[in-house]
This record gives C-alpha cells, structure tokens and sequence, in this order.
C-alpha cells in the first residue's frame, strides 16, 4: 500500500525562509535608502526657500541711490552665517520691530533670520554673503556692476553616517565631491 505524503518538506521549507529572509532584507535596504533620499530632498527644499528669503531681502534692502547702501551693504558683505559656533546676529534677533524699523534694523533682522533658518533647518548648515564688483565692457565703456554671491552650505551625508554608525569629519567647502565635502547650493543676486 502506498504512503500519501502531506505537509512540506524541510528543503522546502528551508527554501522558502530563504527567499523570504532575502526579500525582508532588501526591502529594509530600499527603506533606509528611500529615508536618506527624502531627507536630501528635504535638506535641498529647505536651503532653496532659505536663498529665496536672503535672495529677496537683498532686493528689498537694494535703494536707487547707492550713498543710502552703505551701512545696509557692509551688513550684507561678507556675511557667514554660523547658527552653531554663533554670531552677533543669533544674538540680537529681534522677533518685530513693527513698521518703525530702520533700514539698519530690517537689515539686522532679515540677516538673523536667515541665520535661523539655516542653523534650524540644516545639519552643519552655514551660509556666505559676500559682495562683488565687476567692471564690465559695454560698448567700449566699463561699467562697474555690484551684486552678491549667496552660498548656503550643509552636510547632506548626516543621516546615511549615523545609520552605518560612522561620522566621518566634514569638509568646509563646496568642492562638488559629497563624499569629501558639504553639499551646496550658490546664487548670485543682482539690483
């Protein structure tokens, strides 16, 4: 008489654990990859609106009559936004000063907000105003143009570290390598 088999065999059973081991596995790698793209995402979004609001802060401060400049572009000149090492601006952030600001003021405020919003909204993040001055050959006359090139700094590598558990030291600088240095983002800013 013949023996009918039910059930599984190990061999079977050891295949299938397997397969389901592998497809556990690879859905957890797709996980933390699809987390520390979506924090990038996230990082690059909060640095666009930050160079947005430097961006349009200058235009606003920028008068038609450049001896009213002075002080509101030595304030913007050279600026470096360090939210972490700290700055005279963390420091004297003024919430409002309502409509009976001066330019100074506004200039003070718009400066510390946005030294804010970076050190908030960005690992390691930094930001750099600085202000240039190009003489320009326009039809056989040089034509002096000033603007200002805005560079806002950050580590996009932070999550991805401390999940492989290794914090590896930052760069300072935007070489394009992001393995080796900070990610960025620049923009020039013209009256």
């Amino acid at each position: 008489m013949k023996r009918i088999q039910s059930g599984f065999t190990m061999i079977e059973v050891l295949v299938a654990a397997i397969i389901l081991m592998a497809s556990l596995l690879g859905m957890g790698a797709l996980q933390s990859t699809t987390m520390n793209k979506t924090n990038s995402a996230m990082n690059k979004t909060q640095a666009t609106e930050a160079m947005n609001y430097i961006a349009n802060a200058l235009r606003s401060q920028w008068s038609t009559n450049p001896s009213q400049d002075t002080g509101v572009d030595a304030a913007y000149n050279d600026f470096v936004a360090d939210f972490a090492s700290g700055s005279n601006y963390q420091n004297n952030f003024v919430d409002d000063c309502g409509s009976g600001c001066s330019r100074q003021q506004m200039t003070d405020h718009m400066l510390a907000s946005w030294e804010r919003m970076i050190g908030e909204n960005l690992p390691q993040g930094k930001g750099t105003i600085v202000q240039q001055t190009k003489n320009l050959d326009v039809d056989g006359d040089s034509v002096s143009t000033t603007y200002y090139e805005i560079t806002i700094m950050w580590d996009d590598r932070q999550m991805a570290q401390q999940a492989s558990g290794e914090m590896a030291t930052l760069g300072t600088n935007c070489s394009g390598n992001p393995k080796v240095d900070l990610a960025c983002l620049r923009a020039i800013v013209r009256p």
